[in-house]
């Protein structure tokens, strides 16, 4: 195998750095590192999948196909022939830099997230040191050599459990929070100069994950004058907390940039930005049932088993916060994946149901029950059209008592039924209106009431990405998530 002799490239993932925020703290001269990238290079949009899907931008970016093609759009992926969840694990997606590997060229991974090692001998691999997004095969490090320098390495602080539930709206914690991943953002840009130095790759593509983590949870230190927030600080304006994170990923950005040589290509990039949220909302599965859509199973009609599953639903509903979370605390990433599929959402009565609600983090996910695609599909295929017509009708006339909208947009994934009957994704995707996170929530015309949950997050994904870019390829204004990976390899020359 030959050895590549070519310009390297190095690639940095700022996960769910919103775009409109780099912009305003480079404005303000806070990010003194992009701002000196961006003098040099160029700004690129980057049109991402995350519209269907946070879950979806990582997959899309690191297999160049699109959600339809590689099926992961969530966590969690729905298997139609056996009528049930299963955890994405990473299996299924074959990343780009493997073909690099394959070629003769370094290759070095460092926390891209859901990416599996393809057993590296030449640069380095670090998967899951620390991750907002898990696969739940931990630390996993190639090759030999580069483990010793991983070892060497103190643990990024939010691995200790306390970190696992933090309350957004105790400034305590979230002080606390900041400066784990301030010094997470430290030790992560340390460990990834040692490991560009000890294993000298071509090609180098690194993320920082704890953006996505401090946004989730300090987005209203960020944009305090959303509606969302009014009143929660007590008519005093937050600390900057989620800037304080953005510096500090800027300040190890410029040390991995000066330590490149001049004519090394440089993207850092986001495939989806953050915006105001709080929690995501939970009416869409009994407002389906209440529509006569999906319907659930009595529990005199299950099985034992799923009896069980029902009974333990009902209990994990009413037990205390300070239970579970000292259960999420305590209990290995495995179990409580495994666990906690059985209560992801109800259990339905297929022979009556012909729509139902995939369990989401935000948007609403809607897929059919559809004959010759679903194991007990009860839709024709000729009545596909007429039930999405049906439910989308339906939904884009939901308000709130007061009048307010609910829906901002809804997404078809398939162009028809011949294409949704190979779809792997949700058929309807909802983008919910600020209105649809109301506590409680009270449909007009409806007796479903619900709360949102997760509201201890105050952040939720926005779709939009961003790339700056300094490297000599001709380039338009935007770049498509799928396609960044293929620019890497067209600015490294090799073949795909």
């Amino acid at each position: 195998m030959a050895s590549y002799s070519g310009p390297r490239v190095l690639a940095i993932g700022l996960d769910a750095a919103e775009a409109s925020l780099v912009r305003q703290l480079i404005d303000q001269q806070q990010l003194p590192s992009l701002s000196s990238l961006l003098q040099a290079g160029r700004w690129l949009n980057v049109n991402s999948p995350a519209e269907i899907g946070s879950g979806t931008v990582w997959p899309t970016l690191m297999s160049g196909s699109n959600p339809g093609t590689h099926g992961v759009y969530s966590e969690w992926s729905w298997r139609p022939e056996a009528m049930e969840l299963t955890r994405f694990d990473g299996a299924t997606i074959t990343p780009f830099w493997k073909s690099l590997a394959e070629q003769g060229v370094g290759v070095g991974i460092f926390d891209v997230p859901f990416a599996l090692p393809i057993g590296l001998t030449k640069g380095f691999e670090v998967c899951e040191w620390w991750a907002h997004d898990r696969t739940g095969y931990g630390l996993q490090v190639n090759p030999e050599p580069i483990a010793s320098v991983v070892k060497e390495t103190a643990a990024h602080p939010l691995t200790k459990t306390r970190f696992v539930n933090t309350t957004p709206n105790t400034q305590w914690n979230l002080d606390e929070l900041t400066g784990a991943c301030v010094e997470g953002v430290r030790l992560r840009g340390e460990l990834a100069q040692r490991l560009i130095s000890e294993g000298q790759p071509d090609f180098s593509f690194l993320v920082f994950p704890e953006i996505h983590r401090a946004s989730h949870h300090m987005w209203h230190t960020a944009d305090p004058g959303h509606s969302f927030f009014h009143g929660s600080q007590n008519g005093s304006a937050p600390k900057p907390w989620l800037h304080e994170v953005y510096r500090a990923v800027d300040k190890e950005l410029g040390k991995l940039i000066e330590g490149t040589a001049a004519d090394t290509t440089i993207l850092v990039f986001a495939l989806h930005g953050m915006r105001a949220g709080l929690g995501f909302p939970t009416f869409l599965a009994p407002w389906l049932c209440e529509q006569g859509f999906s319907s659930v199973e009595g529990l005199a009609s299950q099985s034992w088993r799923k009896r069980a599953v029902s009974i333990l639903s009902v209990v994990k509903s009413h037990t205390p916060d300070f239970v579970k979370e000292l259960y999420y605390k305590t209990a290995p990433a495995a179990a409580t994946h495994k666990l906690a599929r059985p209560f992801l959402w109800p259990i339905y009565d297929w022979k009556k149901t012909r729509a139902f609600s995939l369990p989401t983090d935000q948007h609403g996910w809607i897929r059919i029950n559809l004959q010759q695609r679903e194991a007990d599909g009860i839709v024709a295929p000729e009545d596909y059209e007429a039930v999405c017509g049906e439910l989308e009708y339906l939904l884009r006339g939901l308000t709130t008592e007061d009048g307010l909208p609910l829906t901002r947009t809804i997404i078809r994934t398939a162009a028809n039924v011949e294409a949704a009957l190979t779809s792997p994704l949700p058929d309807l995707v909802v983008h919910w209106s600020d209105a649809a996170f109301a506590s409680p929530l009270k449909i007009n015309g409806s007796s479903v009431v619900t709360e949102p949950v997760g509201t201890k997050s105050t952040g939720q994904h926005a779709s939009e990405g961003f790339c700056i870019y300094r490297g000599a390829a001709e380039l338009g204004d935007t770049v498509a998530a799928k396609d960044l990976g293929q620019l890497m390899i067209q600015t490294l020359g090799t073949q795909d």
